[in-house]
């Protein structure tokens, strides 16, 4: 329950500084956006229109209670309501979509040991928009590889197939050597 109350606390704190125009620092935990950003890193973020926001620009959001920083890879417009597709550049898979009322803000600043990488350069946001382009076309191609491959498959999904192990790997395996590995039903 403290817990609840705190996050409350800090989401208000948050929100609170960005609407008055402020940038808030935050510090990078997790490997999502490696190698661009690592753990330790600090991100600076200023408030911005949804409407705004681009292929290849870096946002941070709220998603089941968690702050998640990724790069916007598509835009979608039904009338008022903005939704994006985001991906972390260290990911496979894209993040479900995002709606406008969960964005933080976006990301103009990135920070580690003594010197500082702005996104807001023109160099840097021609950058951000081949790399959002390149990743998109990447996370595009995978689905269309998982999509032919469950329609064309001879059975409809990959089949893992039962295999015994050899026996060379057996006596590894005895001697506490897993030099190799292999996936046994």
């Amino acid at each position: 329950m403290e817990d609840l109350r705190y996050q409350k606390t800090f989401d208000h704190l948050i929100l609170e500084q960005l609407g008055n125009g402020k940038t808030i620092t935050l510090r990078v935990t997790g490997k999502s956006m490696h190698p661009l950003m690592r753990q330790g890193d600090s991100i600076r973020l200023e408030k911005c229109a949804p409407g705004t926001l681009a292929i290849g620009d870096i946002i941070t959001f709220k998603k089941d209670g968690i702050y998640l920083t990724h790069r916007v890879l598509w835009t979608t417009k039904k009338g008022n309501r903005i939704g994006l597709i985001t991906k972390g550049d260290n990911e496979i898979n894209i993040d479900p979509p995002v709606s406008a009322n969960h964005i933080l803000g976006k990301v103009v600043a990135i920070g580690r040991a003594n010197r500082t990488l702005r996104l807001r350069t023109p160099s840097w946001r021609f950058i951000n928009r081949l790399l959002g382009v390149l990743f998109l076309v990447e996370t595009t191609s995978i689905l269309l590889y998982r999509f032919t491959v469950g329609r064309f498959h001879p059975f409809g999904t990959l089949v893992l197939v039962n295999m015994k192990p050899s026996l060379l790997y057996l006596r590894l395996k005895r001697r506490g050597l897993h030099l190799a590995t292999r996936i046994i039903d």
